[in-house]
């Protein structure tokens, strides 16, 4: 997997378009509950208090999953409710290593966005590609976190991709 550092953002990650602006914010109204990148407290509460206020981010991570995951055709809501029912599952918690003795599964479905280690400050960021699935059957109708246990269930153990700190993976946009 190809990175990018945080110090060299490509300009296609620098601006929200095409993605219309009424549409950018509600992507930063979701992507304020469940970040897509580690940041320290005191940075966090900045980056929250700046998109309640101005209803707009311009960090390069926020943009580039809500590029992604639109380009792949879905909506804010429909990421939210991914991320949310993937985090039901407590073994995609960073969390869980911690509190199970050391001791984290895999998941090729899940990749890792990682503070200072997967079980102490990690946390996940799903691509939407391996998630089309669940975007096609969620619509016709199977129930969202059903669709979620089964994909994850298939795919524990695989080796999952660990993206470090200051870095994101590059995606063709």
């Amino acid at each position: 997997m190809e990175l990018i550092r945080l110090t060299e953002v490509p300009p296609a990650l620098q601006t929200w378009e095409p993605i219309p602006v009424d549409l950018a914010r509600e992507w930063c109204a979701v992507l304020i509950t469940h970040m897509p990148q580690h940041m320290q407290p005191t940075f966090m509460y900045l980056q929250q208090r700046a998109v309640r206020s101005e209803g707009i981010t311009n960090t390069a991570e926020w943009i580039w999953l809500a590029k992604e995951f639109h380009a792949a055709g879905f909506t804010p809501a429909e990421w939210l409710q991914l991320t949310e029912d993937v985090l039901t599952d407590e073994r995609a918690t960073p969390g869980y290593a911690g509190s199970n003795m050391g001791t984290y599964v895999s998941n090729s479905l899940i990749s890792l966005a990682v503070g200072k280690s997967i079980p102490n400050g990690g946390m996940i960021r799903l691509r939407a590609k391996p998630w089309m699935p669940w975007l096609e059957r969620t619509r016709a109708g199977d129930v969202s976190l059903s669709v979620v246990t089964e994909m994850l269930n298939a795919h524990w153990g695989e080796p999952a991709s660990v993206i470090p700190f200051g870095e994101f993976p590059n995606c063709s946009l």
